[in-house]
C-alpha cells in the first residue's frame, strides 16, 4: 500500500517523523534539536520522534545498545574492525539488504497509520529502510538524513535519500566523491539545542554551579561512560596537583558516578562530579576546555560554545575522524597515547594563549544555526 502523506486518515495534521536511535545520546539530541527548530517556525510544523529500533524489537534494541556500549568500552579494536569493514560496503550487498530489512514491515504499518509528510533520520539504518520502501513503491515521501559525525560512512549512503544535512564542507565533498548529486547535500552543520547557540556567560555558569573562578575542565566519558578506566584517568590528573577544578560527568552510568564520588582530591585540584545532566550549556559555559571523547554532538556543542577540546580515547572509527577534524582546525588537541596525556592536560590548563587561539578556531568552524537551517529546508519538503 502506498502512503499518501497528503491525506491522513486519522484526522491529525500531517507532520514530520523523526527517526533516531539510542546508540549513544547524540542521535537523539540531534533529532530533538531539529524538533525544537520545527516548533520555532511560523507556523510550526507538527512532528514526533521514534527510536527506530523499537520497530525492530524493543527488548532486542536495548540488548544491542548495551552490547554496543560494552564493545566500545572493552573491545575497541573489534569495534574499529567492524566500522572499517562496513565503511565501503555496496548498497546491493547481502549485509546492506539485511540491514535495510530490519523493522521494515512495522515501520510501514506506522507510516500507514500516522501518515507523515516527511521522514527525517538522525541514524543511518532507518534511512536505508525508508530508501528501500521508496524503491519498492511502498511509500512516496521525502527521505531526509542528518549525518551526525564529521565523516562519511557507507551506512549513511542510500539511493533514495532526497537530502543530506552534513556537518562540514569536507563531509559534503566526501559525499560528492561517493556519487551523491550535489543538489542533495547541504553543509548546514550538525544541529544542536538552541541553549548552546546562546549559552550563559562563564561568570553566570560558575555561580549557577557553585564553582570557583579558576581554570575549569569539563571531563566527560560519554552518555554511557564509554571511556574505559575513566575514574583512574581522573585520579592521575588530580595527582598532578594542578590549580584547577575538574567537573566530571558520569552520564547515565550509575557505577561511574559512584566511582567518581569516591575519588579524593586533597590538593589544589578540585573535583566536582555529576550524573546525567540536562543543563549541559552551563557546564560548557563554565569550563575552559572539554576533556574526553569526540562524539559528533559533543564536538558540535563544544564548537557552538567556543570551547576547545582535549580528546582522549575517541571511539575507533567515526570519533577518531571527529578528533582529527578538531585538531586540523586548531580547535583542540587529540592525545594519542597515555604517555602524552598528562603533559597535554597540563599545557591546556596553564597556557591561556593556547586556549584563546583554540577558542577562536572553534568559533570559525562552528555552525550553531544548523538546526534552524535544517528546519527551514524540512519546511520546504513538508510543503511540497
Amino acid at each position: 500500500m502506498e502512503v499518501d502523506a497528503a491525506h491522513p486518515t486519522d484526522g491529525s495534521a500531517p507532520g514530520v517523523l523523526l527517526l533516531s536511535a539510542m546508540y549513544g545520546e547524540g542521535h537523539r539530541r540531534a533529532a530533538q534539536a531539529v524538533a525544537l527548530a520545527l516548533d520555532a517556525l511560523e507556523p510550526p510544523i507538527p512532528h514526533w520522534e521514534e527510536d527506530y529500533f523499537d520497530f525492530v524489537d524493543r527488548r532486542l534494541n536495548r540488548l544491542i545498545a548495551r552490547t554496543y556500549v560494552l564493545s566500545v568500552r572493552h573491545a575497541p579494536i573489534a569495534w574499529r574492525a567492524f566500522y572499517r569493514g562496513t565503511s565501503q560496503i555496496s548498497p546491493d550487498s547481502a549485509m546492506q539488504r539485511f540491514l535495510n530489512s530490519l523493522g521494515r514491515h512495522r515501520l510501514l504499518e506506522h507510516l500507514e497509520k500516522r501518515r507523515p509528510r516527511v521522514v527525517l533520520n538522525t541514524f543511518p539504518t532507518p534511512a536505508g529502510v525508508v530508501s528501500t520502501l521508496k524503491q519498492r513503491e511502498k511509500v512516496d515521501l521525502p527521505n531526509l538524513v542528518v549525518v551526525t559525525d564529521y565523516t562519511v560512512h557507507s551506512q549513511w549512503l542510500h539511493d533514495r535519500v532526497d537530502r543530506y544535512y552534513v556537518g562540514s564542507d569536507d563531509v559534503r565533498d566526501g559525499l560528492l566523491r561517493r556519487g551523491v548529486p550535489p543538489e542533495r547535500v547541504l553543509a548546514t552543520g550538525i544541529p544542536v539545542h538552541p541553549r548552546f547557540v546562546n549559552p550563559p556567560s562563564r561568570a553566570q555558569a560558575l555561580r549557577h554551579l557553585g564553582l570557583e573562578d579558576k581554570p575549569t575542565v569539563l571531563a566527560m566519558a560519554g552518555a554511557y561512560g564509554m571511556i574505559g578506566g575513566f575514574p583512574r584517568i581522573v585520579e592521575e590528573v588530580i595527582a598532578e596537583d594542578l590549580d584547577c577544578q575538574i567537573v566530571a560527568v558520569a552520564g547515565r552510568d550509575p557505577q561511574l558516578r559512584q566511582a567518581l564520588g569516591q575519588i579524593s582530591a586533597q590538593g589544589k585540584t578540585r573535583l566536582v562530579s555529576f550524573g546525567f545532566v540536562q543543563e549541559m550549556e552551563y557546564l560548557y559555559a563554565a569550563c575552559d576546555f572539554v576533556f574526553g571523547k569526540a562524539g559528533g554532538l559533543t564536538v558540535t556543542e563544544a564548537l557552538a560554545c567556543q570551547r576547545p577540546m582535549l580528546v582522549y580515547r575517541p571511539i575507533p572509527g567515526q570519533e577518531q575522524v571527529n578528533a582529527a577534524y578538531i585538531e586540523r582546525a586548531g580547535a583542540g588537541i587529540w592525545v594519542r597515547s597515555p604517555e602524552d596525556l598528562l603533559g597535554s592536560f597540563r599545557r591546556m590548563c596553564q597556557d591561556t594563549e593556547l586556549r584563546d587561539r583554540q577558542a577562536m578556531a572553534a568559533r570559525r568552524i562552528a555552525r550553531p544555526d544548523a538546526a534552524a537551517e535544517i528546519a527551514k529546508d524540512v519546511a520546504y519538503w513538508h510543503g511540497r
